[in-house]
């Protein structure tokens, strides 16, 4: 189980080893294309069949520059094949061998800026799955705070947003999770359909902890054709979020019917354990339907 101290350390660590890969990049650069430079203009009419001194030692080290750039570029290669092991290990649910892996991946020098920062969500994403919400809040703060110089994707730095607005929201921080995502939106179309299913559930929960129930009732279809096709859990959150959203702006005949197939899709009283906007809600859980004995 990670801590927020070591998520710290490795952040500090993977912004120390982004800066010497751009720098060893450069120095490499620049070594092969000054012995490059210097062997076109070399003229062996006038000085000779051989290369000068100096122009021998400068190939030498731009030959020397490209030995080492490819060995690291072996090694680069093993640590993004170690990240693709640590991303198997995530999806079979062996957690404790997927952040083994992508510690060492993290560690481990790297030419590859962006496999580096890909290794570092995914170990968040272990994190935030191991339920150590401050680790992972804090290894998603360190991906965006080098997004703008890294030049990571813009769908990583946007999962990377979302995963980090979850984790404030398990931490009881709504405030901060709604500034995460203020500019994104689940209709944007610019957003993958995974990215929409990532985010609806999140942004239902910051608007009916901040009381904007009209909000969350907006685009209802819509809201309900995405909430069907997540997972059984985060279907049946959703759908008790619609149904808050609906029961508190007066559609009382849509909430029972949301609230209704929210109890289909999961024990709603569960799921409140996890979610402390259920268990804030007005209206309980997985209310007991009203029987014919109770109606007479």
């Amino acid at each position: 189980m990670m801590t927020h101290r070591e998520a710290h350390q490795l952040i500090q660590n993977l912004r120390r080893q982004l800066l010497f890969a751009t720098l060893a990049r450069m120095l490499l650069t620049g070594i092969v294309g000054a012995g490059l430079l210097g062997a076109l203009r070399h003229d062996p009419a006038s000085t000779g069949s051989t290369l000068s001194g100096g122009l021998s030692t400068l190939w030498s080290a731009a030959i020397l520059a490209v030995v080492v750039w490819v060995t690291l570029l072996i090694f680069s290669v093993r640590q993004v094949r170690a990240s693709n092991r640590a991303s198997a290990y995530i999806a079979s649910g062996r957690l404790d061998l997927a952040e083994a892996q992508l510690k060492n991946a993290v560690r481990r020098f790297s030419l590859y800026r962006n496999s580096k920062l890909m290794a570092c969500h995914n170990l968040a994403v272990v994190a935030h799955g191991q339920k150590c919400y401050q680790a992972s809040a804090e290894l998603c703060n360190g991906i965006l705070s080098m997004w703008s110089w890294s030049r990571i994707s813009q769908g990583l730095h946007r999962v990377c947003r979302i995963l980090l607005a979850d984790c404030h929201l398990f931490l009881g921080d709504t405030a901060s999770a709604s500034r995460v995502i203020e500019s994104l939106s689940p209709q944007d179309p610019h957003l993958s359909l995974a990215e929409q299913l990532l985010l609806l559930p999140i942004e239902l929960r910051c608007q009916i902890a901040n009381a904007e129930y009209e909000r969350a009732a907006d685009s209802l279809p819509w809201k309900i054709s995405r909430a069907e096709l997540l997972d059984s859990p985060k279907a049946a959150l959703a759908h008790a979020l619609l149904a808050e959203a609906c029961r508190q702006t007066g559609q009382t005949e849509r909430a029972a019917f949301l609230q209704r197939r929210a109890e289909l899709y999961h024990d709603l009283k569960e799921l409140a354990e996890d979610y402390a906007v259920l268990r804030d809600s007005q209206v309980p859980a997985s209310a007991p339907t009203p029987t014919s004995a109770d109606n007479k």
